[in-house]
């Protein structure tokens, strides 16, 4: 019973506090920004409309840069603030690497003790002649 109490004040712990993990080897890595400007996302349809081709942008350099993939394998929204995309606190991005699959990224919302998935995305590579 006291770890099920536990991981109830663990769960409303860390949904409510933001911990920011030590990203300061971000800095060094040269992580380049996806726009000129900052992108700041408010509503589900700005996400929707503006951040699929930041999703691809992300995804295809997964494909040629290691320790970019490594960065955001582990933060993705960190790594999105870093290249000045900013997402609401109810947002969260999960990027999913499993062996003989492609590399997908998955956005959720999260509100009334659920999470909803709003966007999910795979770079496909095509060879045109």
């Amino acid at each position: 019973m006291f770890n099920n109490i536990k991981d109830k004040i663990g769960f409303i712990f860390r949904r409510y506090v933001k911990i920011t993990p030590p990203l300061d080897y971000l800095d060094e890595q040269n992580l380049s920004r996806f726009s000129d400007q900052d992108i700041i996302l408010e509503s589900e349809d700005q996400i929707q409309e503006l951040l699929p081709e930041v999703l691809g942008q992300a995804l295809a350099r997964t494909w040629v840069d290691k320790r970019f993939l490594d960065a955001f394998h582990q933060f993705p929204v960190e790594v999105l603030e870093r290249g000045g995309i900013y997402l609401p606190d109810n947002i969260s991005v999960e990027f999913k690497k499993e062996e003989k699959s492609r590399p997908k990224v998955i956005v959720f919302e999260h509100g009334n003790m659920k999470k909803r998935k709003i966007l999910e995305l795979k770079l496909i590579m095509v060879a045109e002649e």
